[in-house]
């Protein structure tokens, strides 16, 4: 199996693919399809992925995307610690483990842009 630079991006992934249903292989830069279980109209699509750094973009609200992102790290362990949130951004930081990620969604002229960070803690 070969080794992903950015390890903490690698478990946020690993949450992501699992419990959002959005890539259907580890480091995947296709366009994720829809699952039954996502309550999004349609998954995000992947804009660009770094080591430890992921955008995507989505057609749902910025409201229907919190509320989802919101429920995939509860249930994938992770720990809110601050979070903003107003009808045209949010901005959630969370941590599980060693591992400390930071969530920004916000409106686009085309629906939701989807940003998110991992770093060590």
């Amino acid at each position: 199996m070969k080794k992903i630079p950015g390890a903490g991006l690698v478990g946020l992934l690993a949450v992501t693919i699992l419990v959002v249903g959005l890539v259907a292989g580890c480091g995947s830069k296709t366009t994720p399809t829809s699952t039954k279980t996502s309550p999004l109209t349609t998954s995000p699509t992947i804009s660009t992925s770094t080591p430890g750094s992921l955008q995507l973009t989505s057609p749902d609200s910025v409201q229907k995307v919190t509320a989802f992102y919101d429920k995939a790290l509860t249930q994938g362990g992770w720990n809110i610690v601050p979070s903003s949130k107003t009808a045209y951004s949010t901005n959630i930081t969370a941590r599980r483990g060693s591992t400390g990620t930071t969530l920004s969604i916000s409106v686009t002229g085309s629906g939701t842009y989807i940003s998110l960070t991992t770093y060590p803690v």
